[in-house]
């Protein structure tokens, strides 16, 4: 459809699998140079409608125009409906002290899967973290936005379905639901959250709340599944591997392989239908 517009479509492809933060620091180099102005990322695990895009752009523009210095406008994420198995919603963090509307919202950040990325922003922010690999790139960078002085929203309306994981595990009495990852999902998720614990940039509310979250992950994985022994291997060499190389010199090693790339199944009635 793009090319029978008339629009110049690239394709670039790697030998490697160099991660989700070098393909976005790749593709925004590219557009700055074509002369964009902002990039839309979208994974294949989203579904995402025509009309977001438009409300996404617009939505930027509005706020630029009421001075917003605006890094990213993003959708507000749906768990995959009318699937088996259920999916979890992705939580939106509200930006303490910064009032919204009906139709958005500051938020801490915005998932990078149907997310617009101001090249403006970018230039000044700086790149996504090549070395976080995948998981917490598009958190890091929001939090260094705002840091920055930029901002970054969410379109209230603008609703994307988007396959967090492989299905969730639901725990009713506490009203919670997580995500199942495979281990090596879980490991680059936990390494980088621990990384992200010496970087000055990231507010100590968001520490303060993601170091107990993931040892509350850890008690669930043991408890549920048939591979809990790699899911626990996963998150702790990712929190061993993630204080080791707290310093800003210091390089992640590569990512391990913990002998079972499956997701840790849930118990058959933990999901929702």
């Amino acid at each position: 459809m793009l090319a029978i517009g008339g629009a110049r479509i690239e394709i670039i492809q790697s030998r490697d699998n160099v991660g989700l933060g070098s393909a976005y620091n790749e593709i925004l180099r590219r557009a700055g140079r074509y002369g964009g102005d902002a990039v839309l990322l979208v994974d294949q695990d989203s579904t995402l409608r025509p009309q977001v895009v438009r409300l996404l752009a617009d939505l930027m523009v509005e706020l630029a125009a009421a001075g917003q210095r605006v890094a990213a406008v993003g959708v507000q994420p749906i768990g995959a409906r009318h699937t088996k198995p259920a999916f979890k919603d992705v939580r939106i963090f509200p930006r303490p002290g910064r009032e919204g509307t009906t139709r958005f919202r500051a938020a801490d950040f915005v998932i990078s899967s149907g997310s617009l990325v101001s090249i403006a922003a970018y230039h000044v922010v700086g790149p996504f973290r090549d070395d976080f690999f995948i998981d917490a790139a598009d958190i890091e960078w929001c939090f260094r936005a705002w840091h920055r002085g930029f901002s970054c929203w969410v379109a209230r309306d603008a609703r994307m379905e988007h396959r967090l994981g492989r299905g969730s595990i639901s725990l009713p009495l506490l009203g919670l639901k997580l995500s199942v990852q495979p281990p090596n999902r879980l490991y680059t998720y936990v390494r980088n959250q621990f990384r992200m614990l010496a970087m000055r940039h990231v507010p100590l509310r968001w520490k303060a709340k993601m170091v107990p979250y993931i040892g509350f992950q850890a008690i669930v994985y043991a408890l549920t599944g048939r591979r809990r022994c790699y899911a626990l291997t996963a998150i702790g060499r990712g929190a061993w591997d993630g204080l080791r190389t707290m310093s800003a010199s210091a390089q992640p090693p590569g990512l391990p392989q913990f002998g079972d790339q499956a997701a840790p199944e849930p118990p058959g009635n933990t999901a929702e239908p």
